[in-house]
């Protein structure tokens, strides 16, 4: 073991006991070549309470007093932003929990104490339920599946799609937008999908203080919607910050059927991609004509990997109305509708369309 490790409790806690909770194993640091993210500041560990295993984050105090300094960094900053991020995801967590959000990671249990065999004995710790995986280590892309197979694969990935859809409307309802829907985030358990890692949510509610600006996308830039890479941004916060997790929903589906989110579909389809189109310094406005065009062949493309011919129409049309790149036009068509006073980003006909899908093919496989 370093030296350094060894004087910090939250890097020695294998075989402790933290208030009540057995400490059964440290995690290993998420592989960042497979895809794999984590926070930069937390260790992760399994933990027991009667008989129950949990998922327990602890805020990485060693990181936050060791690692080199970034320029404009000093080092107090640098451990009042992880303590304050740290405690942002835990009252967001409590959140959820007074809220009865059912499809979001199920917070437990959360505090801090003091072992004093260590030079640095502070723990400050998040307990969650502990889910099997997250969906990218389960969901199968194989085009070499028997059709039996391939319905009971898609029948799964449609169920996990409705319970995420579900868990982001339950999220608004509370006024929370999660910012960072991505497949690591999506954790399997059982044979339900739930929501993981609030960390970069921007909270919207005042019984939550936020430590981010609601000006600014939060989350993974690998999967955000085109609008802000051009800084383009509807004058309705509500709004603006869900139509990007409609959008971040849409590119799950994409996902879930073919491997590659969304955006690297339209980056195909760009000279450059959405990135480099943005550096070049024009407008969204001025953009719209180019990431339109990318738009319309993206979904072509991914309407031909969709594996059952009798969904196909449909779940375009999904991807169609949550990943538009124009904000103003995204949601469901009767949203949208100027007759119609539901907010365009409401999920409710998405969550109603994905359980009809997932119906057809629970259908098709009992015809078998």
């Amino acid at each position: 073991m370093d030296y350094m490790d060894s004087l910090f409790a939250v890097c020695n806690l294998t075989g402790k006991s933290i208030n009540g909770w057995e400490v059964i194993n440290q995690l290993p640091e998420p592989d960042r070549s497979k895809g794999e993210t984590g926070g930069n500041f937390s260790i992760c560990y399994i933990v027991k309470k009667n008989g129950i295993e949990c998922f327990m984050k602890v805020l990485d105090y060693r990181n936050c007093m060791t690692r080199p300094l970034r320029p404009h960094e000093t080092r107090i900053s640098v451990i009042e932003k992880a303590t304050r991020e740290f405690k942002y995801e835990m009252a967001l967590s409590e959140h959820c929990n007074k809220h009865r959000v059912k499809n979001i990671i199920t917070y437990v249990d959360g505090g801090e104490c003091e072992l004093t065999d260590f030079m640095f004995p502070t723990v400050t710790y998040i307990i969650y339920e502990k889910a099997d995986c997250n969906i990218r280590k389960i969901i199968n892309f194989s085009t070499k599946l028997v059709f039996t197979e391939k319905l009971k694969t898609i029948s799964f990935k449609l169920k996990s799609l409705h319970d995420i859809a579900l868990g982001v409307k339950q999220l608004h309802k509370i006024e929370i937008s999660h910012q960072d829907l991505k497949p690591s985030n999506i954790l399997s358990i059982g044979n339900n999908s739930k929501l993981g890692d609030l960390g970069r949510s921007l909270c919207l509610s005042t019984e939550v203080e936020c430590p981010y600006s609601l000006s600014m996308f939060n989350g993974d830039w690998t999967y955000a919607p085109p609008e802000v890479f051009f800084n383009y941004r509807l004058s309705d916060d509500k709004e603006r910050l869900y139509q990007m997790d409609n959008y971040m929903i849409g590119s799950l589906i994409v996902y879930y059927i073919n491997g590659v989110s969304f955006n690297t579909l339209l980056d195909s389809k760009l000279s450059g991609g959405i990135r480099a189109l943005a550096k070049t310094g024009i407008s969204f406005d001025e953009a719209r004509t180019y990431l339109l065009d990318a738009y319309h062949q993206s979904l072509l493309d991914f309407e031909e990997s969709i594996p059952l011919e009798d969904l196909k129409e449909g779940l375009t049309k999904v991807v169609e109305y949550l990943c538009h790149p124009e904000p103003e036009k995204r949601g469901h068509p009767k949203n949208i509708s100027k007759t119609n006073r539901t907010p365009n980003y409401d999920l409710e006909r998405t969550i109603s369309e994905l359980d009809l899908f997932q119906r057809k093919a629970e259908l098709n496989l009992y015809k078998k």
